[in-house]
């Protein structure tokens, strides 16, 4: 029963990891199993499998309750008979983490029948767009995707304006002082970017998979903003009222400049950078005690998730905020951090054949709204790897 749970849970970690959906905890608790030889023969084993994509057009239908009930009955008559390997168990343990580990069984597990030989497919994957959705103090969503003017009520009486660029908190038709203050939330999707100005001025840029938490108008003696994901400011100045970015576990306190976060929770660090003015940092270490640094120009300060360590390095800003001007610029980066990026931005999903070729590394300036064939190309061009596609999957192979 014990090697049945830890075969579960294998398959559930593994399970999360092809799709991408694994934690940090998750991440530490994966790595530590591939020391184990037995589990580290599992993994390469279901890792290197191709992906059958016509298994996968069958996955995406698939009925979840019907399985489970399938599954359930082969269990108990694999368990009744005794005979199964482990990657036999692997296998039916994987899909009772439907949905996430079905992912497993139907994608990287093989059965009886041999499987069709994976085919390069032609297709066209769009890049992002301008699309968000607006989340007011009363529950009401707003879909900003459509660029038309229009106005939008809140519950304290402000009205804001959704103009060609975007949400304009600048303009409100109401400026009333004693309005209470309420909170907006603006979410951009996968494949998704979007502009706002905040009440006082300030400007924001939003990339794919990041929220923003404000107050419709800012009152008291600061100005703060919660965030997640990656955004770029562009703060007015105001010395009487200091801006406040909240970003986990890290504080960044500012007067007048601008400077991009980078902060996705499956990423181990934020990152924020300094492209003029200036800023500070306050974060918690380890052993509890707050930590401050403060940047200039052409500086990144890194935090780590794991370490609660806090360091800084000089960088390209040009290469970092390069997102926020159409262009995707990557210097020497691995191939994982690339494809990650990649992933949020064309809505893809992405799965590699080894660890190894996650740590390869490229260097390449790209038009971020072009075809994702082009960026895949130039890889491929330098190196002895090759990108399997079909519909929004991408697998990356050793050529």
């Amino acid at each position: 029963m014990k090697n049945t749970q830890e075969y579960i849970r294998l398959s559930q970690l593994l399970a999360k990891q092809l799709t991408g959906e694994l934690s940090s905890i998750e991440l530490e608790q994966i790595t530590l199993l591939e020391k184990e030889e037995d589990k580290k023969d599992i993994l390469n084993s279901v890792r290197e499998k191709g992906i059958d994509f016509d298994r996968l057009e069958r996955y995406q239908s698939f009925n979840l309750e019907e399985a489970r009930k399938k599954v359930d009955w082969k269990i108990r008559f694999v368990e009744k008979s005794k005979k199964s390997s482990l990657i036999k168990m692997l296998r039916y343990a994987a899909v009772l983490a439907l949905p996430l580990a079905l992912a497993v069984y139907m994608l990287y597990v093989a059965d009886t029948t041999p499987s069709n030989k994976l085919e390069q497919v032609s297709v066209e994957i769009q890049p992002g767009e301008t699309k968000a959705q607006l989340y007011l103090s009363d529950g009401r969503i707003v879909d900003l995707e459509n660029q038309e003017n229009k106005l939008i009520q809140e519950t304290n009486g402000a009205v804001i304006e959704k103009d060609l660029v975007g949400l304009n908190y600048q303009k409100q038709h109401q400026t009333n002082n004693s309005l209470k203050e309420v909170e907006n939330v603006v979410v951009t999707p996968v494949g998704g970017e979007y502009q706002l100005t905040l009440s006082d001025g300030t400007k924001v840029w939003m990339n794919a998979m990041s929220e923003i938490r404000y107050p419709v108008q800012f009152s008291g003696t600061t100005r703060k903003v919660k965030i997640v994901g990656e955004v770029y400011f562009e703060v007015a100045k105001n010395a009487g009222k200091p801006f406040i970015v909240d970003v986990n576990d890290v504080e960044i306190k500012v007067l007048g400049t601008q400077f991009n976060v980078s902060a996705y929770p499956d990423d181990r660090s934020i990152q924020t950078t300094l492209v003029e003015g200036a800023i500070r940092l306050k974060s918690k270490e380890l052993s509890g005690i707050l930590t401050s640094v403060d940047l200039s120009p052409g500086i990144q300060a890194n935090y780590d998730h794991f370490s609660k360590h806090l360091d800084t390095q000089v960088v390209d800003v040009d290469r970092v905020t390069a997102w926020k001007n159409g262009k995707f610029v990557f210097e020497k980066e691995s191939l994982n951090d690339i494809m990650r990026k990649l992933e949020r931005w064309y809505d893809i999903k992405v799965f590699f054949q080894s660890n190894e070729l996650k740590n390869k590394r490229f260097s390449a300036r790209i038009d971020r709204y072009g075809n994702i064939n082009d960026v895949l190309e130039k890889m491929q061009q330098t190196t002895n790897i090759r990108f399997d596609i079909k519909n929004n999957i991408i697998q990356i192979k050793k050529n």
